[in-house]
């Protein structure tokens, strides 16, 4: 069973308006593109108008109240003063000065709407393209980052092509393993917290943990011919090839979880390795026994197919992300389990994350927007982040200032920090970005030579140092 129908694209995926110049493409989509381009430096254009505006206002509504301030001291009449100044602001108080402030923030609030969308962040971000993982014959969806095999670093991916690889992460970008066990798109990978095990959900109903134990004479062989992320291939395919050769092959997983009745999205180990979580599109999520491989828990509510789900690092918590636009929080701290739902977003909840130092949780949705919530009081959430796609698997890194990387559907991968302030945007040009959909991104150590791993449906992983400077404050 294909995943590739677990989103339906609503955006452009085709050339972009800075690569007309270099590229075959028609005067009729030229000149289409030019009138969608000049539609959005309209729209642009009205709300910079709209921004002026409502400055405008507020500097008059601060002169207003200034001069009132001014008549009040000296026990003058508003009115017989100040003709200009009538209406409601002729019944002000004589300490005016209150029902300033009041007046003052309203407004503020108002024009931060928009100010806000054009105040360069106080930070400093460095972006390096280290290089990228080639082989898989068709989009990845999924990829997660281990921080040792034999003391080396090393991700999965997880793609529709029915298979998994396991990948070095730092010197050549090659392939060190490659697993052949489901008979359906692979649609998510996660290592074991201490373990040599993988596991992985698929569009064949099942999850399976696998041994991704590779040969230590195949890794130092790897490392033999370091890639320089900066060189341009003579021949792609040729690179394509030597990366897609894998040392290890594996067919046969060491324990199956069957029990879904439809495709399973996601599948993550619960603290300590000796439980896992699935999420399946036939709207339930399931605990299991990993050592055992039988179900524990099923967890039930939600309306329509389930998305995505997580777990937090060190307390029992799990969430649940569904099509019915909601996420569900389940708490199994205490003896008794209780379930909490969420309704923050308007259309399909995609994913939602833990962050790791703070009790917050982000959800991101394809009604293109990010949300950032906190766990002690979840009512409304304490950030959001308007976006122009629908958002895919988004990552919050442990360290880099907890920042967080969103993948979209329109190739995109942006960066915020848990305020929701803007950081930056990966580069997309032909050579070191992504030319199609960016389905998910993992982070890793800041010792790591890359931090940061994104996959998308160019059937293509690219490896980032992303270096976030706090100290640069103006």
């Amino acid at each position: 069973m294909s995943f590739r129908s677990l989103k339906k694209k609503s955006t452009y995926d085709g050339p972009k308006l800075e690569d007309i110049e270099d590229s075959n493409v028609s005067p009729r989509l030229q000149k289409q593109l030019a009138l969608y381009f000049a539609g959005i430096e309209a729209e642009f254009a009205q709300v910079c108008q709209e921004n002026e505006q409502l400055k405008s206002k507020l500097r008059q509504l601060e002169r207003q109240i200034s001069l009132k301030n001014h008549v009040d001291s000296k026990e003058h009449s508003t009115k017989e003063s100040f003709p200009d100044v009538d209406g409601p602001w002729q019944n002000l108080p004589r300490n005016a000065s209150q029902f300033s402030k009041k007046v003052m923030i309203k407004y503020k609030e108002q024009t931060n709407k928009i100010v806000s969308t054009f105040r360069p962040p106080h930070v400093s971000v460095n972006i390096k393209h280290i290089g990228r993982f080639s082989g898989h014959k068709d989009g990845i969806w999924d990829v997660a980052y281990c921080k040792g095999l034999k003391g080396r670093p090393i991700i999965g991916t997880a793609s529709n092509d029915r298979t998994a690889r396991v990948w070095q992460a730092e010197g050549q970008q090659c392939c060190l393993l490659k697993y052949l066990g489901h008979s359906g798109s692979v649609n998510s990978i996660r290592f074991h917290p201490t373990l040599p095990l993988v596991l992985t959900g698929s569009g064949d109903r099942s999850a399976q943990i696998w041994c991704c134990d590779v040969p230590e004479s195949d890794i130092l062989y790897s490392e033999n011919q370091p890639h320089n992320s900066d060189e341009d291939f003579s021949d792609p395919e040729e690179a394509e090839r030597d990366q897609n050769v894998a040392s290890v092959v594996v067919r046969t997983p060491q324990k199956t979880l069957t029990g879904h009745n439809n495709a399973v999205t996601a599948a993550e180990w619960l603290s300590g390795g000796t439980q896992c979580v699935t999420a399946s599109w036939d709207r339930t999520a399931r605990i299991w026994d990993s050592e055992a491989g039988t179900a524990i828990h099923s967890l039930t509510g939600h309306d329509q197919e389930i998305t995505d789900t997580s777990v937090h690092s060190s307390q029992a918590l799990i969430v649940t992300c569904s099509k019915d636009t909601t996420f569900r929080v389940w708490d199994f701290r205490t003896s008794i389990h209780s379930v909490n739902v969420y309704q923050g977003h308007s259309a399909s909840v995609t994913c939602a994350v833990f962050t790791t130092h703070h009790d917050s949780i982000v959800s991101g949705s394809d009604d293109c927007t990010v949300k950032v919530w906190d766990l002690r009081n979840m009512r409304t959430a304490i950030s959001t982040i308007q976006c122009d796609a629908s958002v895919n698997k988004l990552a919050i890194s442990d360290e880099s200032h907890h920042t967080i990387a969103i993948p979209f559907d329109n190739r995109h991968v942006r960066l915020y920090d848990l305020q929701g302030t803007y950081l930056t945007r990966l580069p997309r040009r032909s050579q070191p970005g992504h030319q199609r959909m960016v389905c998910s991104a993992t982070w890793a150590s800041d010792d790591n030579a890359a931090n940061l791993f994104t996959c998308g449906f160019d059937n293509r992983t690219i490896a980032w140092k992303i270096t976030v400077d706090h100290d640069s404050h103006r």
